[in-house]
């Protein structure tokens, strides 16, 4: 399993954070839309390898009983929802150790209420509240698997289907980091583009 890197590596993302921090709060606010929009389109796509590897064939051919069908978009939604709440806060502890600086955590907020605006439900602060963020980041992603494991009905598809969202969750610590500074250093019609070509996909 990827390890979250270690001190100086988030001392060094931190760095060039800060060389690029925007000083506009409209700025802030469309480079966090950015930021949650993209993350939520990732997420949605991690559920949708969780649940495709969950419905799919064990090694002896076995099907799982459970249909795609059996899963109501709105509890679909709810699981991507929750998994994006999670990984903004994700994003702050295991690629930043938690050292946030003022308006960093400003765009982490903005951030929360813009998934708020994309996703309604559950909203961000109750997620946060239902999970122990006093945990080991690790234990925290196993926690979020096991959960959503359990809200979408998966627990038995799979002998590790409990936990294989978690490593899934866990591995992406890099990409969240790259995704932030992206967000963060690019220029804004480039941030436009991109969510742009991800409407007409």
């Amino acid at each position: 399993m990827t390890q979250a890197p270690d001190e100086n590596a988030a001392m060094t993302l931190l760095a060039k954070l800060e060389e690029v921090a925007p000083d506009d709060p409209q700025e802030l606010r469309h480079r966090a839309l950015y930021y949650a929009t993209v993350l939520g389109v990732r997420c949605v796509k991690l559920v949708t390898e969780y649940v495709d590897y969950c419905l799919s064939p064990s090694e002896t051919g076995e099907k799982p009983e459970f249909k795609r069908s059996d899963l109501s978009q709105e509890v679909h939604h709810e699981a991507v929802k929750e998994l994006l709440g999670l990984s903004i806060w994700l994003t702050m502890v295991d690629q930043l150790g938690g050292n946030v600086p003022k308006w960093l955590r400003e765009f982490f907020l903005e951030c929360w209420a813009l998934a708020d605006k994309l996703y309604p439900k559950p909203s961000s602060r109750e997620i946060m509240q239902t999970y122990n963020t006093n945990l080991r980041v690790k234990d925290v992603c196993q926690s979020i698997s096991s959960r959503l494991c359990y809200k979408l009905g998966l627990g038995n598809t799979k002998g590790d289907a409990c936990l294989i969202l978690g490593e899934l969750l866990w591995e992406a610590g890099p990409v969240r980091a790259d995704l932030l500074l992206f967000s963060l250093s690019q220029p804004l019609e480039v941030l436009d583009e991109d969510v742009n070509s991800l409407r007409t996909k």
